[in-house]
């Protein structure tokens, strides 16, 4: 286990995991998150494909570099968390929207604009994988799960 700096920028609260990466809330940050990943190189690469992706609004926004950060331990203790980025809080996906024609037309047309403007195949888009962030004044269905495993099945389960 790596030990906490005495001082840093950001606190995390551990709040959901997913089968590469955990997602942090950060204290005093409602519009930012934190995800860290299981080793350095799946956040970069992570980083890489969410950087690429959020340049053309097919991915919520990055800010700063892959790092780690200090985090609050379910027992309370300060703990240092794995590699990983500050990332825009996207909306997840609820049962309501998965009922409606609008989720499965941006779905595809997310999958659609991937493949077309970047030549990606997002073929793990199912409706764990992307959110919606705020873009002017219209919901924008985004990927939020940039791990190489969502493009390539490098990493599949």
């Amino acid at each position: 286990m790596v030990k906490a700096k005495k001082e840093t920028k950001y606190i995390g609260l551990p709040v959901d995991s997913g089968s590469f990466a955990t997602f942090y809330i950060l204290k005093n940050r409602k519009t930012m998150a934190f995800k860290a990943f299981s080793s350095k190189k799946r956040a970069i690469e992570a980083y890489d494909m969410q950087k690429l992706l959020a340049e053309h609004t097919m991915a919520p926004k990055v800010y700063g570099n892959v790092r780690t950060i200090d985090y609050i331990g379910f027992d309370g203790k300060k703990l240092r968390s794995g590699w990983g980025y500050i990332t825009e809080i996207a909306r997840t996906i609820n049962d309501d929207d998965l009922n409606t024609y609008d989720f499965e037309d941006d779905r595809r047309g997310l999958v659609d604009c991937m493949h077309i403007e970047l030549g990606l195949d997002f073929g793990d888009c199912h409706s764990q994988n992307v959110g919606y962030v705020k873009r002017g004044k219209e919901n924008v269905m985004v990927c939020i799960d940039t791990g190489a495993e969502s493009f390539s099945g490098e990493y599949a389960y």
